[in-house]
Protein backbone atom coordinates (compact mmCIF):
# COMPACT_ATOMS: atom_id res chain seq x y z
CA UNK A 1 0.00 0.00 0.00
CA UNK A 2 1.37 3.47 -0.92
CA UNK A 3 2.25 5.51 2.19
CA UNK A 4 0.91 8.68 0.56
CA UNK A 5 -2.45 9.56 -0.56
CA UNK A 6 -3.27 11.72 -3.67
CA UNK A 7 -4.82 15.36 -2.55
CA UNK A 8 -2.16 14.88 0.39
CA UNK A 9 0.46 17.72 1.40
CA UNK A 10 4.00 16.20 1.25
CA UNK A 11 7.54 17.86 1.07
CA UNK A 12 11.38 17.02 -0.09
CA UNK A 13 12.95 14.65 3.02
CA UNK A 14 15.87 16.36 1.70
CA UNK A 15 17.58 19.62 0.48
CA UNK A 16 15.28 22.55 0.34
CA UNK A 17 12.68 20.59 1.72
CA UNK A 18 9.82 22.04 -0.75
CA UNK A 19 6.53 21.20 -0.62
CA UNK A 20 3.85 19.86 -2.42
CA UNK A 21 0.68 17.90 -3.25
CA UNK A 22 0.61 14.71 -4.53
CA UNK A 23 -1.66 14.17 -7.59
CA UNK A 24 -0.88 11.05 -9.15
CA UNK A 25 0.90 7.35 -7.56
CA UNK A 26 2.24 5.44 -9.79
CA UNK A 27 3.23 1.57 -8.95
CA UNK A 28 6.46 -0.09 -10.27
CA UNK A 29 6.75 -3.45 -11.75
CA UNK A 30 9.29 -4.56 -8.36
CA UNK A 31 6.51 -3.26 -5.90
CA UNK A 32 8.12 0.16 -5.33
CA UNK A 33 5.66 3.52 -5.73
CA UNK A 34 6.49 6.44 -7.07
CA UNK A 35 4.20 10.07 -6.83
CA UNK A 36 3.83 13.00 -9.21
CA UNK A 37 4.09 15.58 -7.23
CA UNK A 38 2.60 18.86 -7.96
CA UNK A 39 5.16 21.99 -5.93
CA UNK A 40 4.99 25.20 -5.27
CA UNK A 41 6.34 27.34 -7.79
CA UNK A 42 7.22 25.30 -10.27
CA UNK A 43 4.00 24.96 -12.79
CA UNK A 44 5.04 21.37 -13.55
CA UNK A 45 4.67 17.77 -11.75
CA UNK A 46 8.38 16.55 -10.29
CA UNK A 47 8.30 12.52 -9.57
CA UNK A 48 9.73 11.32 -6.69
CA UNK A 49 10.54 7.48 -4.95
CA UNK A 50 8.58 7.38 -1.31
CA UNK A 51 12.06 7.59 0.42
CA UNK A 52 12.33 11.07 -1.31
CA UNK A 53 9.23 12.44 0.19
CA UNK A 54 7.70 12.92 3.86
CA UNK A 55 4.06 14.37 5.21
CA UNK A 56 4.51 17.92 5.16
CA UNK A 57 4.31 19.55 8.76
CA UNK A 58 2.31 22.54 8.95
Amino acid sequence: MARFAIGERVEKATDDHEDGVVIAVFSTTDGNFRYAVDMEGYGALQFFTEEKLVVCVG
